[in-house]
């Protein structure tokens, strides 16, 4: 590839304490967190609202939030302020109030009790008006583009928007893009993928639909709940006695949830397999399958699959969902071991039971591992703090973990809880005048516990 030389004088935006880059689910309770804890914050996204997958992706329900057994909800916080929020306004359910095997939680018998539906509109006003009212400033559509480094530090952070190419200054930097996008602009080292292959899980593209009619819906999967593999869900029997007509849609199963609003249900089913989620050509391609993916499921469930008969197709998420990219090098790397063995650490700052979900590819139904040896494991903090770069901190999907830990940590819950966690640490990090290595951890999880955090007996 050739190349040019550029160079510009760029101003300065604005100087802050803690500049969270990404507003997810993990850029949401980073900078909440943050400006609570008396931070001057700032988050930028490159979308016109928050919440990412969250709300763009139209990726839901929450995922599980409840221990192994499905008897104590350990996944609070941050978490819970949003879905008790997002209540008041009729837009969700909570999770205490869904069990597994219901239309809400896919008809899964296994791994989605206890899962929380909700409205992603509703989201974006909630978490919106929340990172406001805790003070920090949000500004959207604004691209991250690169870091300004001085030694080991990132002096600056680089963006670009309708008023052009500028630069933000901060003391702390949270890496909230999903895939590391600054952390690996800045040097830190990353695994991409599966380490063996350099595999990353599918893409999905989501789509809603409304108008089914749930009641037949469930009696005609109730019929034939036997043919329903213990992990996945519905309809194998109907893809296998119409395969022709199926197609080359790579899912074995219908992965379908249904949202607060009756009849209407959120379709987790196009699969777009070897997409690296770092490259836009990738990304490109993505879209496009699933788009043509997402049209063919439709089409094939109305005319088809009980209780679709009347189904109206209101649209496809405005984003490819990404499952995995990369996973940086920390302090501490959280291992499939750690989370098999259910292990919690001194150091934990979030507890979960989500299980190690990873839509193997050579799987048409994914694989899929619970936990059996513990009712939760730990998330130690130096898995957020980057390893090379100092004012770094990384919270979401994209923290230091190996591919099979990672597959059970980048459910929207747990990115929520870890970026409360780096908003917290960060904050601390400020007052005391230290880097985030540097953070006292007990003191970190005090406020936690203290913020409604569970880190468990």
């Amino acid at each position: 590839m050739s190349k040019v030389q550029y160079s510009k004088e760029l101003p300065i935006y604005r100087d802050v304490d803690v500049l969270v880059v990404g507003a997810g689910p993990a850029g949401i309770g980073a900078a909440i967190c943050a400006a609570r804890n008396g931070a001057k914050t700032l988050v930028f996204d490159s979308a016109g609202c928050v919440g990412g997958q969250a709300t763009n992706g139209l990726v839901g329900p929450f995922m599980t939030v409840y221990d192994a057994k499905s008897e104590k909800q350990i996944i609070k916080g941050i978490f819970e302020e949003i879905v008790d929020r997002m209540i008041e306004m009729g837009g969700a359910i909570h999770p205490s109030e869904v069990r597994s095997g219901s239309s809400r939680a896919g008809f899964y018998l296994i791994g989605h009790d206890h899962v929380g539906p909700f409205d992603h509109e509703a989201l974006k006003i909630v978490a919106s008006d929340m990172i406001l009212e805790a003070g920090a400033e949000l500004l959207l559509h604004t691209q991250f583009v690169d870091v300004l480094m001085e030694d080991d530090k990132i002096a600056g952070v680089i963006i670009a928007n309708k008023n052009g190419m500028s630069v933000i200054r901060a003391k702390i930097i949270i890496d909230c893009t999903g895939d590391a996008d600054v952390a690996a602009r800045s040097g830190v080292k990353y695994e991409l993928g599966r380490v063996e292959d350099g595999n990353m899980q599918p893409a999905t593209l989501f789509f809603r639909v409304c108008n089914v009619d749930t009641e037949r819906l469930t009696a005609h999967i109730k019929e034939h709940e036997h043919e329903i593999r213990p992990f996945y869900g519905p309809f194998s029997w109907l893809i296998r006695e119409k395969q022709e007509e199926w197609g080359d849609v790579p899912r074995a199963e219908v992965c379908l949830f249904e949202s607060p609003e009756p009849g209407e249900y959120r379709m987790n089913v196009t699969r777009i397999l070897d997409i690296d989620g770092t490259k836009a050509e990738d990304l490109t391609r993505a879209e496009l399958e699933g788009l043509k993916q997402a049209h063919k499921v439709f089409n094939f469930m109305k005319k088809y699959a009980v209780g679709f008969e009347n189904a109206k197709f209101m649209g496809t998420a405005s984003t490819i969902g990404i499952r995995e990219t990369r996973h940086i090098e920390g302090l501490y790397k959280l291992t499939v071991d750690d989370v098999k063995n259910c292990r919690v650490p001194e150091d934990t700052i979030a507890v979960m039971a989500t299980n190690m979900d990873t839509h193997n590819k050579n799987d048409p139904g994914g694989t899929y591992y619970t936990l059996e040896n513990g009712p939760y494991f730990g998330v130690p903090y130096p898995c957020l703090v980057a390893k090379g770069v100092n004012n770094l901190l990384v919270a979401g999907r994209a923290i230091s973990a190996d591919a099979m830990a990672g597959a059970a940590i980048r459910m929207i819950p747990c990115c929520l809880v870890f970026g409360q966690a780096a908003g917290t640490a960060a904050a601390h990090a400020i007052k005391d005048n230290k880097l985030p290595a540097e953070v006292d951890v007990k003191k970190l999880r005090e406020t936690l516990k203290e913020q409604g955090a569970y880190l468990g007996d």
